[in-house]
């Protein structure tokens, strides 16, 4: 099952005059997202399309990402040494 099959409309938002946008209260507070919070704004190439992930997700994805790397290598090795 793809993401795509997970993606929903949450809300609208409007930009303003400066580029900002206010992201609507109940998404704000389904996602637990706080004042102060970082975001970091990610887009798909060739798509007119935008999504945002907190800084501690997009931390804990690439801490999960180092980990398997280190997995994947770590088996690597051991298997090369063992042939």
């Amino acid at each position: 099952m793809g993401c795509h099959s997970q993606l929903r409309i949450a809300g609208t938002v409007t930009v303003g005059p400066k580029g900002q946008v206010v992201i609507p209260s109940e998404v704000r507070e389904q996602m637990g997202i706080a004042p102060g919070d970082k975001l970091i704004a990610l887009s798909v190439e060739g798509k007119k399309s935008i999504s945002f992930i907190t800084e501690s997700d997009a931390q804990s994805l690439v801490d999960e990402m180092g980990a398997r790397f280190t997995y994947y290598k770590q088996s690597l090795t051991k298997e090369k040494r063992n042939t």
